[in-house]
């Protein structure tokens, strides 16, 4: 009997837990049950022996795989263990495999003896899983491997799937070192983050990704394996997040602060990261642990909704402008993950550098030209001060300030956002003054909308 490890599936479950078999085996075919089963023992002795002490056990205190009879009898437990994945192995029923389709020579499985399930009511395995179903004889294996490549985060346990097989493998070779790690170590089996933030830990997956040069569509998965409160959590990566990343993030962040003019994007990670973070019931101080120890990676522990809005795939284009990006990254985000179109971007930005023509200092041209824009509540209004500003121009150079085809087109098309429109103008505007803070607050003093 050949057991095939080497096609995917598409029960993400199975899956992982395929990556799984192929890292902790180094094989992705087996000729024989028997042969299988060496590597089986050697897993089952670490689930037995050395079962993670946190985050729950991979195997549920109600699982048939820790039942009580055996619970305290560790060698009892393993015996056990090993007789039902025995007795799987040698069953044959006919039928279709629930989560790759083969036919035939199928077990007949309950959830109950899984890692990572509990009773009826929890959900993670599948949602229709409630009594006994058949599988065959790989993706059983499978998923008594799924632990071992997924990841401590928070409440509970994260893993990734993706459409390209180097990402997978990638994933799946860095868990099971740290797998491998903590059983020479004799600590907790499972691979911890050490992030218990599911959006911080995405972003840190993301940035090895582009580190490695890798690039493709990635699946985060969170789950608990509990049947009160049970959760399950996934968010979908697509492959333009990674490159943007690699175009804007260098790797110094990891070694030094990062500062706007050097790594505007890290500059701005670190910016918006909270300043104190919970942990084991205390809270770390930003400054002991990022500064005064030089740890700058370790801003990723702390909660930041400028990774939160990038990771939901919310726009952060108000974050740019909060915080007066360079058109530079702007222009990057809008055209990498926004898709839009580089025609646009340029006549834009075109009227911003005609905007210029006004500029005898920068407080001037921020109380008659910026702030007005700035103030914009409607479309109507906006059209509105952009028809002030080509008379005001036209008095003073031969040539528009933008043509009829350009706000039809670009500035203001059809089916787009103004307020979107108003806000990249103002970016390129920002970019053009050299005003603080505090320079632009004593100017807006007494503004009724302030």
């Amino acid at each position: 009997m050949l057991l095939d490890f080497s096609k995917s599936v598409g029960d993400p479950l199975v899956e992982i837990g395929r990556l799984g078999v192929i890292e902790f085996c180094k094989k992705d075919k087996f000729e024989n049950k028997e042969e299988l089963k060496r590597y089986i023992e050697k897993l089952f002795t670490k689930y037995v022996y050395k079962t993670a002490k946190t985050l729950n056990q991979i195997f549920s205190d109600n699982s048939k795989f820790t039942h009580n009879s055996s619970k305290n009898d560790l060698n009892k437990r393993y015996k056990n263990a090993m007789e039902y994945f025995e007795n799987l192995m040698s069953q044959n029923y006919n039928g279709y495999c629930i989560s790759c389709g083969k036919k035939d020579n199928l077990s007949n499985v309950e959830k109950m003896i899984f890692p990572l399930t509990t009773g009826n009511k929890n959900v993670n395995f599948t949602s229709f899983f409630y009594g006994n179903l058949l599988m065959c004889k790989a993706c059983v294996t499978s998923l008594f491997f799924s632990p071992i490549n997924m990841r401590k985060v928070d409440w509970g346990k994260a893993f990734a799937i993706s459409n390209n097989k180097e990402i997978n493998a990638f994933w799946s070779e860095e868990n099971i070192e740290m797998f491998k790690s903590n059983i020479v170590k004799d600590t907790d089996i499972l691979p911890d983050s050490k992030i218990n933030i599911f959006e911080n830990f995405i972003y840190n997956t993301i940035e090895e990704l582009q580190e490695e040069e890798l690039f493709g569509d990635v699946t985060f998965y969170l789950i608990s394996n509990v049947d009160r409160n049970t959760k399950i959590e996934l968010v979908h990566i697509y492959e333009k997040q990674i490159r943007f990343i690699h175009k804007v993030a260098p790797k110094f962040f990891k070694d030094e602060l990062p500062t706007k003019e050097k790594d505007e994007w890290n500059y701005l990670i670190f910016k918006y990261a909270s300043k104190e973070r919970k942990e084991s019931g205390k809270k770390v101080k930003f400054e002991d642990e990022i500064i005064n120890n030089k740890n700058y990676k370790a801003t990723i522990k702390y909660f930041n909704p400028l990774i939160n809005s990038f990771i939901q795939g919310k726009s952060i284009l108000g974050f740019l402008k909060k915080n007066k990006a360079s058109w530079n990254l702007t222009k990057i985000y809008l055209k990498e993950i926004k898709e839009m179109r580089e025609e646009r971007l340029n006549v834009i930005k075109k009227v911003a550098d005609n905007l210029q023509l006004f500029n005898e200092d920068d407080k001037t041209f921020y109380k008659k030209v910026v702030r007005p824009i700035e103030m914009t509540k409607s479309q109507t209004e906006f059209r509105e001060n952009l028809r002030i500003l080509m008379k005001k121009f036209l008095s003073k150079s031969e040539e528009p300030l933008f043509t009829v085809d350009d706000m039809v087109l670009y500035i203001l098309p059809s089916g787009e956002s103004w307020n979107e429109t108003k806000d990249i103008l103002l970016i390129a505007l920002y970019e053009k003054m050299n005003l603080k803070e505090e320079d632009i607050e004593n100017l807006n003093q007494g503004d009724d909308d302030e």
